[in-house]
């Protein structure tokens, strides 16, 4: 059979997404942190470091003061969600 110029192409992605895939599909090897810097809360919650900093200044995110950093609970991020859940688009 003789190969055609696309197919390695074709094979590297097909590859490339299988990688990707696997990734995702795979439990992480290391467990995840539970304190995480305003950047990564940003990250995690799907919103800007600002608006994370704002929810914390306004009390309605505690924050983790430790060695002069603030750090954010993964589990007050989960029940800030969860608080916020409404059923009526108003």
């Amino acid at each position: 059979m003789v190969k055609k110029p696309t197919d390695f192409l074709v094979s590297a992605i097909a590859e490339r997404v299988l990688e990707c895939l696997e990734s995702r599909i795979r439990p992480s090897s290391s467990p995840q942190p539970r304190l995480l810097s305003v950047q990564r809360a940003a990250e995690y919650m799907g919103r800007s470091a600002h608006s994370i900093r704002h929810l914390c200044s306004s009390g309605k995110l505690p924050v983790v003061r430790l060695d002069g950093r603030i750090f954010l609970d993964r589990e007050d991020l989960d029940q800030i969600i969860t608080d916020s859940k409404q059923f009526h688009i108003q």
